[in-house]
């Protein structure tokens, strides 16, 4: 994998020597993954096979519209091209540099505490604060009226305590594996679906999707589209394209269509403009 895609390198070739024969046969390993690197660079980001579907026309019997859930950009609320590029590259370079200097900024930042993965509650705190946490947990009593005991005594627990959020600092997502970035970001889907948008939360999804490598597991993939979706309605519901939120949305929607790849997820493309 190429290290300027933001992924880990699985097997360092090198950098193909100067004096390289394109024409001669490989005559090592090397050599022949040197070759398939260039063959790599040739093929296109995205292909598209190129077939007739006129001709399937009079057999069609049911039409399913599919749609992916986005919506389009009202006028006035997309991104400008060019800070859209300009935010695209901060981020592949905090990326880079997080990656690419992890060991050197562990011994810099040392581990801060966290609550142990598992625990939903104590991170809905964490990282929301008290005041947040409390709406959670009213909007979840008003949603469910047979709530356990158990439930009822964990609640009791966090009731009475005030706490203002937690940054995600280096000290913090420096530690967290891929597992547990992972986790914490659908946590964090859900607190967004539960209460909107925030710049807190702006802050947190900002520092996983920084934290999160490539390639992308499937279920990895779709917590992304239902974040992207999820994005894509809060920006829709904001009443002026001047709002706070409106570029920070713009920002989070922008990073998952263009640097992971979900391209159908983005006021760009075609069909979302259609529908």
């Amino acid at each position: 994998m190429d290290a300027d895609e933001g992924m880990k390198i699985a097997f360092d070739v090198g950098e193909i020597p100067a004096n390289f024969d394109y024409d001669a046969p490989p005559t090592t390993g090397i050599e022949y993954l040197h070759r398939v690197k260039l063959e790599k660079r040739k093929c296109p980001r995205v292909v598209v096979s190129n077939i007739d579907k006129t001709k399937y026309l009079s057999r069609q019997t049911v039409t399913i519209e599919e749609h992916n859930g986005f919506i389009y950009a009202p006028p006035g609320y997309e991104p400008d091209p060019d800070w859209k590029e300009e935010q695209l590259e901060l981020f592949s370079n905090n990326k880079a540099y997080m990656s690419g200097n992890r060991a050197h900024l562990r011994e810099k930042f040392a581990q801060k505490i966290v609550p142990k993965i598992h625990k939903y509650e104590e991170w809905s705190l964490y990282c929301l604060g008290s005041d947040k946490h409390r709406l959670l947990c009213n909007k979840h009593d008003s949603e469910s009226s047979n709530a356990m005991a158990a439930e009822e005594s964990k609640k009791s627990r966090f009731e009475n305590i005030v706490c203002e959020p937690n940054p995600p600092l280096l000290s913090v997502m420096l530690y967290l594996s891929q597992r547990k970035i992972i986790k914490l970001l659908s946590y964090h889907i859900n607190w967004l679906e539960g209460l909107g948008f925030s710049h807190t939360q702006g802050e947190w999804l900002y520092a996983l999707l920084v934290a999160l490598e490539k390639p992308l597991e499937p279920d990895t993939c779709s917590l992304l589209r239902n974040l992207s979706r999820i994005c894509s309605q809060l920006r829709c519901n904001i009443n002026s394209s001047d709002h706070e939120f409106v570029k920070p949305l713009n920002l989070i929607l922008s990073i998952i269509s263009e640097y992971f790849d979900q391209i159908d997820m983005s006021d760009n493309f075609i069909d979302n403009k259609w529908k």
